[in-house]
Formats: C-alpha cells, sequence, structure tokens
C-alpha cells in the first residue's frame, strides 16, 4: 500500500539518509534530494563518536556564569561574531533562558530518554548496508587536567548515571596504559568503556546512499526552496525550476531547513552553531579511541584517514569564511595533547543545526500534517539520526510510535 505514496526527503546527510532507509523499509517509495554529494556537508565533518552517553545538553547554569570568559579568553572554545549575535537576539536570550536549571533538568531528561534508544535506529541500518566495517567499538574517554576540574564536572557525570551511562573514574595512570600516545598530562579521566565511534561519516553516508538507491529509491541533485501545499498531495519546488510532487515530505535538511519557503518551518528558531575541525593525515595510530578534552571544546578521534580534531563553537550564522581563531585554537591544543606534524593536512567548518533548548525537531507541521521535521540535531546528529529516521517512518506509517516526542514537536515554538 506504501508503495503508492511517494515520500520526498529534503536533505541527504545523516539524519536524511536514515529517514530515507527507513521509509524504504515500512514499504515507502522514497525520492532522496540534495543539490550536494550525499553525506558531504555537516555530516561529514563531525567527531565520529556515537554519544548515546550525551544527555547533558550544552545549554548549562556553568554558561551565564562562565559567560565573560568564554566571550573574551583567548583561548576560549565559543567564538562570537557580536554583529550577529546582536541580530540575533531573540534566539541568543531564548537560549540563555534555558540555561536555567530547571528547563536543564527538563532538556537532560528529554535527550536522555531518546539516547537509550539510539541503537534501536542505528543497528539495523547498520546491519542493512553492512557497514559494520566502519563502526569501532572502543570505548571513549572525557580528559581533565586536575582533579579540581573533574570535581566541578560530578553533577553533569551524575546525570548521565542517572540515565543509563555506564562510565567509571581513571587515574592519570590507567589513562597512560590506554593511551600512551598522549603527551599532555591530564589528571582524571571518565571511561565510557561500551561507547562505539564511526571511522569515516562520510563513508558511512555513502554506503546508506548506496544501499538506498540498490532498493528502488530516487535521488535528485536539487535544492528546495519552496513548497506549496496541493489537495492531491506537495509540489517541492527547486531553484533548478524543476518540480517535484510527493504525497508527504521530510525536511531534514539540517541548519537550513528554515529557508524553505511555504511552510512553518521559517517560523521556528533554528541557527546554528559553526563548528570545526583539522586533521592530521597518517597519525591515527596515536590514539586508540575518541576522547574529549572538554575544557577545550574538542574531541581527539582516529579515523580511517587519520588523527581528527573537532569540535568548537562559533556563532556567526551561514558564512562560508572561516574563523582562523577557531583553527589555530584547534591546532594549538593538538599540539599539546600529541607529537605532531607542525601544521595539520585539513581543515573544515560546518554548520550545526541547533534549537535555541538544545533539543532537536521532529514531528508533524502543524501548519500542513503532509509536511514532517527531523533536525535540528546540534552536535549530536550522527548519535540520533538512527532513531530519528526510525520514529519518522513510524510517524508516516501510522504506527504506534517507539518514543514520546512530545518534547521535540515543533508546536513548542509555534
Amino acid at each position: 500500500m506504501n508503495k503508492n505514496k511517494t515520500i520526498g526527503v529534503v536533505g541527504a546527510g545523516i539524519v536524511g539518509c536514515s529517514c530515507a532507509l527507513w521509509l524504504q523499509k515500512k514499504g515507502f517509495s522514497v525520492t532522496l534530494i540534495d543539490p550536494e554529494i550525499p553525506g558531504s556537508g555537516t555530516s561529514s565533518g563531525n567527531a565520529c563518536t556515537i554519544a548515546d552517553y550525551g544527555c547533558v545538553p550544552v545549554n548549562s547554569p556553568q554558561v551565564i556564569k562562565n559567560l565573560p570568559s568564554l566571550l573574551f579568553a583567548r583561548n576560549s572554545p565559543l567564538a562570537t561574531d557580536f554583529t550577529y549575535a546582536l541580530t540575533h537576539l531573540p534566539w541568543m536570550l531564548s537560549f540563555l533562558s534555558n540555561c536555567r536549571p530547571s528547563r536543564v533538568k527538563k532538556i537532560s531528561n528529554a535527550l536522555g530518554g531518546l539516547l537509550r534508544k539510539t541503537y534501536d535506529g542505528l543497528t539495523p541500518l547498520i546491519n542493512d548496508c553492512t557497514a559494520q566495517s566502519l563502526m569501532v567499538s572502543q570505548g571513549c574517554m572525557y580528559l581533565f587536567s586536575t582533579e579540581s576540574e573533574l570535581d566541578g564536572a560530578r553533577a553533569n557525570h551524575e546525570v548521565r548515571r542517572q540515565h543509563g551511562t555506564d562510565f567509571r573514574e581513571i587515574n592519570n595512570n590507567e589513562l597512560r596504559e590506554l593511551e600512551p600516545g598522549i603527551k599532555y598530562p591530564f589528571q582524571k579521566a571518565l571511561y565510557f568503556e561500551k561507547a562505539s565511534q564511526v571511522i569515516n561519516p562520510q563513508s558511512l553516508v555513502t554506503r546508506y546512499f548506496e544501499t538506498f538507491m540498490q532498493n528502488g529509491g530516487e535521488y535528485l541533485p536539487y535544492r528546495i526552496d519552496a513548497i506549496s501545499s496541493q489537495a492531491d498531495g506537495l509540489l517541492l519546488k527547486s531553484t533548478q525550476g524543476d518540480d517535484l510532487r510527493v504525497s508527504e515530505v521530510v525536511i531534514a535538511a539540517g541548519a537550513f531547513s528554515h529557508q524553505i519557503d511555504g511552510i512553518d518551518a521559517r517560523r521556528l528558531p533554528l541557527d546554528t552553531e559553526r563548528g570545526y575541525h583539522i586533521q592530521y593525515q597518517n597519525q591515527q595510530s596515536l590514539l586508540n579511541r575518541p576522547v574529549c578534552w572538554g575544557s577545550a571544546g574538542f574531541y581527539a578521534t582516529p579515523t580511517d584517514q587519520g588523527l581528527r580534531f573537532a569540535g568548537t563553537v562559533e556563532i556567526a550564522g551561514y558564512s562560508d569564511k572561516k574563523n582562523p581563531r577557531n583553527i589555530r585554537h584547534l591546532i594549538e591544543h593538538s599540539q599539546q595533547m600529541f607529537d605532531l606534524p607542525p601544521q595539520p593536512d585539513q581543515d573544515w567548518l560546518g554548520f550545526r543545526p541547533t534549537m535555541p533548548d538544545s533539543l532537536p525537531v521532529i514531528g508533524r507541521s502543524p501548519q500542513d500534517q503532509r509536511v514532517v521535521y527531523a533536525f535540528g540535531h546540534q552536535h549530536i546528529g550522527l548519535t540520533l539520526a538512527g532513531i530519528t529516521g526510525k520514529i519518522i517512518s513510524e510517524i508516516l506509517n501510522g504506527e504506534t510510535l517507539c518514543h514520546d516526542i512530545e518534547a521535540f514537536s515543533p508546536r513548542r515554538f509555534l
């Protein structure tokens, strides 16, 4: 029955491709739409971690307390274009409002519940796409320079434990045994022994896309800039002048999802946290697993191409111009951690789609129930893509959902 309904999926990153595959599993005819090579955008440059422990949001009471140093310190992992920030002041104020302890607790509860189902959505796709070789389970670490730094983060660690995350504290000696390549004198670490990673996120999306096409999917290299509601479906209008008629549509275009006319995504407070990475080719043997230097704002991750340092946050909108400060920050700290060549072989900029409450938008549009949203996953898009795709397929198939998505509804803003 579903073969008679064509579902359009706008966006071919990790979330869009996950949605497309899950919809195919439900028997839908699916058209995937993106002007760029699938997975080549923000999905390609992340820290490669499956962060099912990531229930502590970017919003935090500590953000307000530490805001002056975050904004003005030379070695801060946060950079801000103040002109841009002032012109987007409502978003900034909403973000700060969501740093209140009562709000942070609700956000953590919402994220924690969804993250517990990470592998329910991910594992079936990995198996369907025979992508097991792209997954590694060597655990993950959070690194702390001092005992007091660890003590200051204990409240966040307890939140993770409450949401079912297993980890243990390790001292300097065990850290050295597990990661002898690290030269910086970290004193303590949290060790998430069951955590996993992807060794190449671009390769994973490519494998998803190839499986999607083998299953009879259609791909159109269009940029959709408007959607028109018709009595018999939806008309997707592209900048190339070619229109596509579908029964329903999933908007999974990441940070660019609210740039589509004709739907109420325009009214949602979606913005971008610009994220960076640098990569040193053929240096991945220096590290056995992803490690996060929290106070410096990045992960170091071994990939199949090299050693990647991914993170930092820049509030500066959608400009493609890289900020040398962020790149310099990553270079300086990577050199402190490891014996590396003087310069990385690659630097990269991407656009994390972020809502002011750090929660994704998942659910039907209040304006037109045939439009379904799946964007705003901020720092954990790779982690939540699979379960988001599963939920989207259940919504469109009229099933009882595997997870309550009230906290992620677009109605919370509209």
